[in-house]
Protein backbone atom coordinates (compact mmCIF):
# COMPACT_ATOMS: atom_id res chain seq x y z
CA UNK A 1 0.00 0.00 0.00
CA UNK A 2 2.82 2.48 0.65
CA UNK A 3 4.56 1.41 -2.27
CA UNK A 4 0.79 2.69 -4.49
CA UNK A 5 0.78 5.77 -2.16
CA UNK A 6 4.45 6.73 -2.81
CA UNK A 7 4.14 6.05 -6.83
CA UNK A 8 1.20 8.57 -6.83
CA UNK A 9 2.85 10.51 -4.46
CA UNK A 10 5.67 11.11 -6.92
CA UNK A 11 3.53 11.51 -10.24
CA UNK A 12 1.21 14.03 -8.18
CA UNK A 13 4.79 15.73 -7.14
CA UNK A 14 6.19 16.07 -10.71
CA UNK A 15 2.74 17.24 -11.72
CA UNK A 16 2.42 19.97 -9.57
CA UNK A 17 6.16 20.79 -10.01
CA UNK A 18 5.88 21.03 -13.53
CA UNK A 19 1.87 22.72 -14.23
CA UNK A 20 1.49 20.04 -16.42
CA UNK A 21 -0.23 17.03 -16.97
CA UNK A 22 1.51 14.24 -18.09
CA UNK A 23 1.14 14.40 -21.80
CA UNK A 24 2.62 17.83 -21.42
CA UNK A 25 -0.88 19.87 -21.51
CA UNK A 26 -0.84 22.54 -18.73
CA UNK A 27 -2.71 22.64 -15.74
CA UNK A 28 -5.22 24.84 -14.86
CA UNK A 29 -5.81 25.85 -11.22
CA UNK A 30 -8.85 24.20 -10.77
CA UNK A 31 -7.26 21.32 -12.46
CA UNK A 32 -4.16 20.92 -10.09
CA UNK A 33 -6.65 21.70 -7.08
CA UNK A 34 -8.83 18.55 -8.68
CA UNK A 35 -5.67 16.40 -8.88
CA UNK A 36 -5.03 17.11 -5.57
CA UNK A 37 -8.19 16.05 -3.57
CA UNK A 38 -7.83 13.15 -6.35
CA UNK A 39 -4.88 12.01 -4.94
CA UNK A 40 -5.72 12.50 -1.41
CA UNK A 41 -8.86 10.51 -1.75
CA UNK A 42 -7.18 7.91 -3.27
CA UNK A 43 -4.31 7.90 -0.54
CA UNK A 44 -6.42 7.89 2.19
CA UNK A 45 -8.19 5.28 0.68
CA UNK A 46 -5.12 2.94 0.36
CA UNK A 47 -3.64 4.24 4.13
CA UNK A 48 -6.71 2.63 5.78
CA UNK A 49 -4.82 -0.92 5.10
CA UNK A 50 -1.82 0.74 7.09
CA UNK A 51 -4.16 1.83 9.61
CA UNK A 52 -5.57 -1.48 9.92
CA UNK A 53 -2.77 -3.90 10.04
CA UNK A 54 -0.09 -1.21 11.43
CA UNK A 55 -0.60 -1.21 15.00
CA UNK A 56 -0.18 -5.15 15.65
CA UNK A 57 3.19 -4.64 13.55
CA UNK A 58 4.23 -1.72 15.39
CA UNK A 59 4.10 -3.82 19.02
CA UNK A 60 6.57 -6.55 17.83
CA UNK A 61 9.03 -3.59 16.52
CA UNK A 62 11.96 -3.96 19.11
CA UNK A 63 14.48 -1.77 17.81
CA UNK A 64 16.85 -1.71 20.85
CA UNK A 65 17.53 -4.99 20.18
CA UNK A 66 17.99 -4.85 16.58
CA UNK A 67 20.98 -3.61 14.60
CA UNK A 68 19.12 -0.45 14.44
CA UNK A 69 18.64 1.30 17.86
CA UNK A 70 18.35 4.61 16.51
CA UNK A 71 14.72 3.64 14.41
CA UNK A 72 13.11 4.10 17.71
CA UNK A 73 12.08 8.00 16.93
CA UNK A 74 10.93 7.35 13.19
CA UNK A 75 8.46 4.10 15.00
CA UNK A 76 7.21 6.60 17.77
CA UNK A 77 6.84 9.04 15.07
CA UNK A 78 4.88 6.76 13.06
CA UNK A 79 2.61 4.97 15.89
CA UNK A 80 1.49 8.70 16.67
CA UNK A 81 0.72 8.93 12.82
CA UNK A 82 -1.39 5.83 12.87
CA UNK A 83 -3.38 6.78 16.44
CA UNK A 84 -4.21 10.65 14.80
CA UNK A 85 -5.67 8.35 11.21
CA UNK A 86 -7.38 6.11 13.98
CA UNK A 87 -8.82 9.44 15.92
CA UNK A 88 -10.17 10.74 11.77
CA UNK A 89 -11.70 6.95 11.30
CA UNK A 90 -13.45 6.67 14.58
CA UNK A 91 -15.16 10.47 13.97
CA UNK A 92 -16.24 9.86 10.83
CA UNK A 93 -17.66 6.57 11.87
CA UNK A 94 -18.95 7.08 14.91
CA UNK A 95 -18.83 11.10 15.38
CA UNK A 96 -20.83 11.72 11.97
CA UNK A 97 -19.40 13.51 9.28
CA UNK A 98 -16.46 15.12 8.56
CA UNK A 99 -16.46 17.26 5.86
CA UNK A 100 -14.18 16.65 3.00
CA UNK A 101 -11.51 19.38 2.89
CA UNK A 102 -10.68 19.05 6.97
CA UNK A 103 -10.40 14.82 6.22
CA UNK A 104 -8.04 16.05 3.46
CA UNK A 105 -6.03 18.10 5.77
CA UNK A 106 -5.72 15.67 8.23
CA UNK A 107 -4.84 12.84 6.67
CA UNK A 108 -1.93 14.08 5.16
CA UNK A 109 0.08 14.44 7.91
CA UNK A 110 -0.41 10.72 8.73
CA UNK A 111 0.43 9.60 5.05
CA UNK A 112 3.73 11.76 4.68
CA UNK A 113 4.82 10.60 8.20
CA UNK A 114 4.24 6.94 6.86
CA UNK A 115 5.35 7.78 3.18
CA UNK A 116 9.30 9.51 5.36
CA UNK A 117 9.51 6.73 7.84
CA UNK A 118 7.80 3.79 6.09
CA UNK A 119 11.05 1.99 4.85
CA UNK A 120 11.87 2.00 8.98
CA UNK A 121 8.78 0.39 9.55
CA UNK A 122 9.35 -2.51 6.97
CA UNK A 123 13.25 -2.74 8.36
CA UNK A 124 11.88 -3.34 11.68
CA UNK A 125 9.06 -5.51 10.67
CA UNK A 126 11.17 -8.11 8.91
CA UNK A 127 13.41 -8.23 11.44
CA UNK A 128 10.97 -9.03 14.46
CA UNK A 129 8.86 -11.01 12.64
CA UNK A 130 8.70 -14.35 13.67
CA UNK A 131 11.08 -16.90 11.97
CA UNK A 132 9.63 -20.26 11.58
CA UNK A 133 11.79 -23.29 10.35
CA UNK A 134 10.23 -25.36 7.79
CA UNK A 135 9.16 -28.88 8.89
CA UNK A 136 10.55 -31.13 6.10
CA UNK A 137 7.75 -32.12 3.64
CA UNK A 138 7.75 -36.07 3.68
CA UNK A 139 7.35 -37.32 0.05
CA UNK A 140 4.39 -39.70 -0.16
CA UNK A 141 5.44 -43.32 0.51
CA UNK A 142 5.53 -44.99 -3.06
CA UNK A 143 5.77 -49.00 -4.04
CA UNK A 144 9.16 -50.23 -4.77
CA UNK A 145 9.47 -51.94 -7.97
CA UNK A 146 11.85 -52.57 -10.73
CA UNK A 147 9.37 -54.02 -13.31
CA UNK A 148 7.50 -52.37 -16.00
CA UNK A 149 3.89 -53.41 -16.31
CA UNK A 150 3.29 -55.15 -19.44
CA UNK A 151 0.51 -54.34 -21.55
CA UNK A 152 -0.42 -57.20 -23.76
CA UNK A 153 -2.94 -54.39 -25.64
CA UNK A 154 -1.66 -52.89 -29.16
CA UNK A 155 -1.13 -49.60 -29.11
CA UNK A 156 -3.76 -47.46 -30.84
CA UNK A 157 -1.95 -45.78 -33.72
CA UNK A 158 -0.83 -49.39 -34.82
CA UNK A 159 -3.14 -51.09 -37.66
CA UNK A 160 -3.82 -54.75 -37.30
Amino acid sequence: MLGDIRCEHDTWQAMNASGRYSDATPLSAAALGAATELFLDHAWRRFLTVVDHAPALLDRCRPASSPWPDDAAALSRLADAVIDAETLVDEIVHGGFVPEQERRARAWPAIETWLTDGETFLRQARISAPHRRRAPVAAPARPFTTARPFTTARPAHRGS
